[in-house]
């Protein structure tokens, strides 16, 4: 068993804009594509952790080797806290769920927190 702990959890939104398009403070810039998923330096160590050491096909007949890693975090409640532990439960830690659950996550009163990031050609802010 690895435990990562995570105590800065975020729900992260990459708004991508079109292929060649720069950044330029002050103006409009309208996405070319969404995507969002799991946010903060814990969470993302446990991802990582997961694809390297439990790879990412799922051939149910290698569920053997599955390494348990454990994400011990505080989560905030709301759709943004939900949204995380869903994508860590049925696409991170899917192939490890049957044989070691996950029961290291406490959900928090607070929302959780949304961090925004803009992608261009050339910068990310």
């Amino acid at each position: 068993t690895i435990v990562v702990c995570g105590l800065n959890a975020a729900f992260q939104k990459r708004f991508v804009l079109p292929d060649g398009a720069t950044l330029i403070p002050g103006n409009v810039h309208r996405a070319a594509q969404l995507s969002t998923g799991v946010g903060g330096k814990g969470q993302d160590v446990a991802v990582t952790l997961s694809c390297l050491v439990n790879g990412n096909n799922d051939d149910d007949d290698d569920n053997n080797n599955v390494v348990n890693i454990q994400l011990a975090q505080f989560l905030g409640k709301g759709g943004a806290g939900d949204a995380v532990q869903e994508i860590l439960v049925n696409q991170v830690f899917h192939r490890q769920q049957q044989q070691h659950p996950q029961h290291l996550t406490i959900r928090s009163e607070a929302p959780l927190r949304t961090c925004t990031s803009i992608v261009a050609a050339d910068a990310t802010t």
